[in-house]
């Protein structure tokens, strides 16, 4: 099955919240390239937007997104054929965004994972930013939600809107 993930942004994200959605992600990224994450491939490849070169580092999932502003963008491993839309959330672009992670899901898939874990952080820590809707399940959803409970500690609430799917 495949997934959509939507995200409205309702408001640009100031700059704190900002920096430490950013330093979460980047946390995110360290942890899924150095712990295996159940369900995944392991190691976890992400990539490029294009999906054509490995991320080594962080700092590289930052980029100046088309308008100039600064956006979080990465995708998977197109070689693996892994890959599928880019995912791009910026701080301060206005308007829709969204992302299809997979036509069918499988393992090697791992950014699926990354883009749901992003999802979440900026939704903790960006309230009232972001307006986060998916098609995917709400167990789907819960397994991303405690991977960061187990491994960043505290409470990782699930938006509303998709909660609500499976009720």
């Amino acid at each position: 099955m495949g997934y959509v993930h939507s995200y409205h942004q309702v408001k640009s994200v100031p700059n704190d919240q900002w920096l430490l959605l950013t330093t979460m992600v980047a946390n995110v990224f360290l942890l899924a390239q150095n712990r295996y994450v159940p369900g995944f491939l392991d190691p976890m490849v992400i990539c490029t937007a294009d999906g054509k070169y490995p991320l080594l580092k962080p700092s590289e999932l930052l980029v100046e997104g088309l308008d100039g502003q600064p956006a979080i963008t990465f995708n998977g491993e197109e070689r693996l054929d892994s890959s599928y839309e880019t995912f791009h959330l910026g701080q301060h672009s206005s308007g829709c965004g969204f992302c299809k992670t997979t036509f069918l899901w499988k393992p090697c898939r791992p950014y699926d994972f990354l883009v749901k874990a992003t999802l979440l952080i900026a939704h903790r820590f960006c309230p009232g930013c972001y307006d986060i809707n998916s098609d995917g399940t709400m167990d789907e959803w819960a397994n991303v939600q405690v991977w960061l409970t187990l491994n960043l500690g505290g409470k990782w609430p699930i938006p509303e809107s998709i909660a609500q799917q499976d009720e």
